[in-house]
């Protein structure tokens, strides 16, 4: 009887620490993940890029083809745009090619513009809602800066002039090394980075 009592209580000892350990397991691998998120800290955005004029683009009045975007940095850099990239424009060879057709992902000092009226077939300005483009730096392929820019239409009294767009930078974030090593950020974690600033 004793002994079947020590072993009782030797069991229940035994779970005790089973799962005492389960939940040490679990806790650490909750702080693993929240350590696995990006690093971002606010930084101006011409680190990135610059939008040169930005006092109201209209179709009838303005002189250039679009709001126009400067890409920042050396000759490594690379960008990828993603959001609403089929309004997005580069001139080659003296013409306006989509993004969509050029490529979305750009280089540094490349000049790009905005522009949701092109197209096949072009839309109407009325029909021109806010639009969403994302911007992520790349160095060695690895994203080192995110940029969300909107782009929104604002309709004047005198409706037979058409409405203007304005552009507006929402976020410029950089991700730093760590310890020296680039960070490890997904897509779907970029993604859902900037969608907190979309909401």
């Amino acid at each position: 009887m004793k002994v079947n009592l020590i072993t009782g209580v030797f069991r229940r000892l035994l779970l005790g620490i089973s799962i005492s350990l389960m939940l040490m397991s679990a806790g650490c691998s909750r702080g693993e993940a929240e350590e696995q998120k990006p690093a971002a800290v606010s930084v101006q955005a011409d680190e990135m890029l610059a939008i040169p004029w930005n006092e109201g683009w209209s179709v009838a009045v303005s002189v250039t083809p679009g709001i126009p975007i400067e890409l920042h940095g050396s000759g490594e850099i690379k960008y990828d745009l993603s959001g609403d990239t089929q309004q997005m424009w580069i001139e080659q060879a003296g013409e306006l090619v989509s993004l969509d057709k050029a490529g979305t992902t750009r280089k540094a000092e490349e000049r790009l513009y905005w522009n949701p009226v092109l197209g096949n077939p072009p839309k109407q300005l009325d029909d021109i809602e806010t639009s969403w483009i994302r911007l992520v730096r790349k160095q060695e392929g690895h994203p080192t800066g995110l940029v969300l820019v909107k782009f929104s239409p604002s309709k004047p009294e005198d409706t037979k002039s058409g409405p203007t767009f304005k552009a507006e930078i929402v976020a410029s974030l950089a991700f730093p090394q760590k310890d020296g090593t680039y960070q490890s950020i997904s897509d779907k974690e970029l993604q859902e980075l900037a969608e907190t600033y979309q909401k």
